[in-house]
């Protein structure tokens, strides 16, 4: 029987939304050794955005150029999460065809360009997502080259992705979403302590590892304290270091402090107040 779910090769980047282009863009030079390809301006949502990548994982830093302009959607969710991680994005092969197809399936679809739109989060059990059939301009990926060792060496020494951590109130649905809609593997389903007793189903979306994580209660402990703020479902980047101890005196040496408190991972963050609002995990 042939397999009708939409089709993902790769997960193209995660946003990051910040109000200041540059420091952000800056942050993740100096920290973890981004190596910026692009920058632009959509002026149909009046955003800034800059593209990079930590290893072989694609940020994208993003940022409205009018933040009191209310009336473009951008702003608006600005306003509602502040900065934080906003979504990641799929790459598809024809994003009218993937518009269709998830809207026929009952999933609302915003946003939509034809060439890329969001899906809401009560669509993916919690999950702000972005699709896209077009590639990212200028990006290594598609040129002569590119492997997954691009980009290390830096002090940090991030090797790679190790996985996108989404919180949310229902696995359930998210899988649904992501392994029946969407040509997701599911790798585990089990019960995790890390930062809490939860349930953690990790998916394998393309050519990235994501984890769902749904708190036993949903009201304690720093994974309740996320959903119960406005947000987008997406909690931490975790990442491969092939030293932890070099890696802390990088950061200790930029002043970024660091933590263990909240982690799904075991290893440490960086403090989401020293880097915008995103949270930064790492593991050896």
């Amino acid at each position: 029987m042939a397999d009708t779910r939409i089709r993902v090769p790769r997960i193209i980047h995660t946003i990051h939304t910040t109000t200041d282009i540059r420091e952000c863009r800056l942050l993740y030079q100096d920290a973890l050794g981004g190596l910026v390809f692009a920058e632009n301006y959509f002026p149909a949502e009046d955003r800034d955005a800059a593209l990079l990548y930590v290893t072989n994982h694609m940020v994208e830093p993003m940022a409205p150029r009018t933040p009191d302009d209310l009336t473009k959607p951008y702003a608006r969710m600005a306003a509602k999460i502040g900065q934080a991680f906003h979504s990641f994005e799929l790459k598809v092969t024809d994003g009218k065809a993937a518009s269709r197809a998830l809207r026929d399936a009952g999933a609302a679809v915003a946003s939509d360009y034809g060439i890329f739109f969001f899906v809401k989060p009560e669509s993916t059990g919690g999950v702000l997502l972005e699709v896209c059939e077009t590639p990212m301009p200028n990006d290594p990926y598609d040129r002569a080259g590119w492997g997954p060792t691009v980009g290390t060496g830096h002090a940090c020494s991030v090797l790679a992705l190790d996985h996108i951590a989404c919180v949310v109130a229902d696995v359930d649905k998210a899988l649904a979403f992501f392994t029946g809609l969407v040509d997701g593997e599911l790798l585990s389903d089990e019960l995790t302590t890390l930062p809490q007793p939860a349930r953690r189903a990790l998916v394998r979306i393309g050519d990235t590892n994501v984890a769902f994580i749904q708190p036993d209660d949903p009201a304690a402990g720093p994974l309740g304290a996320f959903l119960s703020k406005p947000q987008n479902g997406i909690y931490a980047l975790v990442w491969k270091v092939a030293d932890v101890i070099a890696a802390r005196a990088h950061f200790d040496k930029l002043e970024l402090g660091l933590t263990a408190e909240g982690c799904v991972s075991p290893g440490f963050a960086i403090d989401p107040a020293d880097f915008l609002g995103a949270r930064h995990e790492f593991v050896e």
